[in-house]
């Protein structure tokens, strides 16, 4: 069947309606200005926050569809609403404006980078509309699981307990998501479905320029994003209806909000930083990885209860799913967290380090990923030689836990490392490497300013000396 892609677009509407919602209600955006400022995070929070209600919602056996999305927009606008006629007009303290941009030469720059990417991600979509659903994995796992809850509304099917029917680890955001999708078209449509990909694409780009925009030189950020976007393995596995790059984004995000909150030393972020978590927690299993890898280091550096309570509202977002696999005896088949406890197994499965660390770093540094890993490293020693500690710090530690649980993981797997490694590994490194990608402007817009701070600063103090 062919379905309606009008009803798609509009289901993707109502996640930008209810994510300018969520920013005011979140109190991300605490004043007018930075309500309109923030519009950017709207589509991405929408979209994360409704995929995540979708998916828990879809364990109890309740679908839905258009007329809930409108439901929940206007619950949620109404209360917006309200909140907003009491808001500030004028700028928050969570506001940089243009504070460390360069000249009209750097937004010139930024802004062209920017649009390219977005011209980029259209023509992605023009072509994804036509697509039809080719990799094994993308219908036999992810498409199968949308086409059942789909059809029955629920999980109450054996697609979701029987092994025979694909990983059963796998949590449910993106088959919710593009469940939710189809019910939007009236009809499961597997060449369709890739747009909601490609609007995933234009929700993390929009996302990430806000979230740099406040912070870095405008070239920088627009520089950026055109090379995630730009980099062959990003939408050549986004075009594979695969969740890997979907999770890449949404961690990236929670991540660059995470060093925003260290940057601004406020809670201004975090509630979006604890949602995008929360949903890569939900969209596969390594999501977990990845949120723990940045909210340990996080909240060490940041000692507060703010970040505390980001971690536990990341917890509490995925408990549902957590309460569903253990209830049903749903266990990853392929390895357990509990044996990277035990030495003895460790040892036993030795001689499997050294291949999975080549094979790891080995896609980390493909081609697919063109300049990103290179340019991250660059703005991480540019960041260490302007004393930048705290956000260093923490980029490094994140860094350096996700390949390490990605290491680890290979490691105490039962399938054959070479065949985990040529299936698993240049797609699970994705949101390590656009993780940092990301990461990248904020590390080498903190170097800029200190640096420039610091040429500011010379000729003040050496002027003092001189006074008598």
């Amino acid at each position: 069947m062919t379905g309606s892609l009008a009803g798609l677009l509009l289901a993707n509407v109502l996640y930008l309606v209810i994510g300018i919602a969520l920013l005011p209600l979140l109190r991300i955006a605490r004043t007018r200005a930075e309500l309109a400022s923030r519009l950017g995070l709207a589509y991405i929070l929408g979209l994360a926050a409704t995929g995540s209600l979708t998916a828990d919602l879809a364990l109890t056996g309740i679908p839905v569809g258009l007329l809930e999305l409108v439901i929940l927009a206007l619950l949620v606008g109404v209360a917006a609403w309200r909140r907003v006629r009491r808001l500030a007009a004028t700028p928050g303290n969570t506001l940089s404006l243009d504070s460390n941009d360069v000249g009209p030469a750097s937004r010139v720059v930024g802004v062209a980078c920017f649009l390219a990417a977005l011209v980029l991600l259209a023509h992605a979509a023009h072509a994804f509309a036509v697509r039809p659903l080719l990799e094994w994995d993308g219908w036999a796992i992810w498409a199968m699981k949308a086409r059942a809850l789909y059809d029955f509304g629920g999980v109450a099917h054996g697609v979701f307990t029987t092994q025979p029917y694909g990983p059963l680890q796998h949590p449910l955001l993106l088959p919710a998501l593009e469940a939710t999708g189809f019910r939007s078209m009236g009809a499961f449509d597997g060449t369709l479905v890739h747009v909601q990909l490609a609007l995933l694409g234009f929700g993390f780009a929009a996302g990430l320029w806000t979230l740099l925009r406040e912070r870095v030189p405008a070239a920088l950020a627009g520089a950026s994003i055109l090379a995630i976007v730009a980099a062959d393995s990003t939408l050549r596995q986004l075009a594979a209806n695969l969740a890997d790059i979907p999770l890449a984004f949404l961690v990236a995000l929670g991540v660059v909000a995470l060093a925003r909150a260290l940057l601004d030393e406020n809670a201004g972020l975090l509630p979006f930083a604890a949602v995008m978590l929360g949903a890569a927690t939900l969209t596969k299993p390594e999501g977990l990885l990845f949120a723990a890898a940045a909210l340990v280091p996080f909240v060490l550096i940041a000692r507060s209860r703010a970040s505390l309570l980001t971690a536990v509202a990341v917890v509490l977002i995925l408990l549902p799913w957590r309460i569903y696999t253990a209830v049903h005896g749903l266990k990853n088949p392929e390895y357990s967290l509990g044996d990277a406890l035990n030495p003895s197994y460790l040892a036993d499965r030795s001689e499997r380090v050294r291949p999975a660390f080549e094979g790891v770093w080995h896609q980390v540094w493909s081609s697919g990923w063109s300049w990103l890993v290179p340019l991250a490293l660059v703005a991480f020693a540019a960041a260490l030689l302007a004393r930048c500690w705290r956000l260093a710090g923490f980029a490094a530690a994140w860094a350096l836990l996700s390949f390490g649980g990605i290491l680890l993981v290979f490691w105490i797997s039962v399938v054959p490392v070479e065949l985990t490694l040529k299936w698993a590994a240049y797609r699970t490194v994705a949101s390590l490497v656009i993780g940092a990608a990301a990461l990248a402007p904020l590390l080498a817009g903190e170097a800029w300013r200190h640096s420039a701070l610091t040429v500011r600063v010379r000729p003040i103090r050496a002027s003092e000396g001189g006074n008598p």
